[in-house]
């Protein structure tokens, strides 16, 4: 969101209505953490923004998702798992992510897990209408 660039790009897909993006209560704390950490918080502050702020951003346009579900399908960072549980119950279709824990899957039961770039070409390819 803040240096703009192919995550920007998801970002304001979601806010033009193109994609709905699906969050839980302990990924936006992750993104809260996140952000706290010197290196970051540098880039947004010299920005003007503010973490409240960015936040803000990822609750206005993501969907917040009850997780009831509870998985252990990423042994190696079980902490990853939250973005599955999330996807599971929040019926996604898609997880989008630069972890490679869950860019290794591939695919978790019929979600499929793309890194940005693969999911921005296929937004891309959606957009495009068929030749004829």
């Amino acid at each position: 969101m803040i240096w703009g660039g192919p995550p920007a790009s998801i970002i304001k897909a979601a806010e033009d209505d193109r994609i709905l993006i699906t969050v839980s209560e302990e990924i936006v704390e992750e993104i809260s953490q996140t952000l706290s950490y010197h290196r970051f918080r540098a880039i947004y502050e010299e920005s003007g923004i503010s973490r409240e702020e960015l936040v803000g951003t990822v609750l206005r346009i993501g969907k917040t998702v009850e997780v009831e579900t509870k998985l252990n399908v990423i042994r190696e960072d079980p902490s990853d798992n939250k973005f599955l549980e999330c996807a599971v119950d929040g019926d996604a279709d898609y997880v989008v992510s630069g972890d490679e824990h869950l860019l290794r899957m591939e695919y978790y039961q019929k979600i499929r897990i793309l890194s940005v770039r693969q999911f921005l070409k296929l937004l891309e390819e959606q957009k495009t209408p068929p030749s004829t």
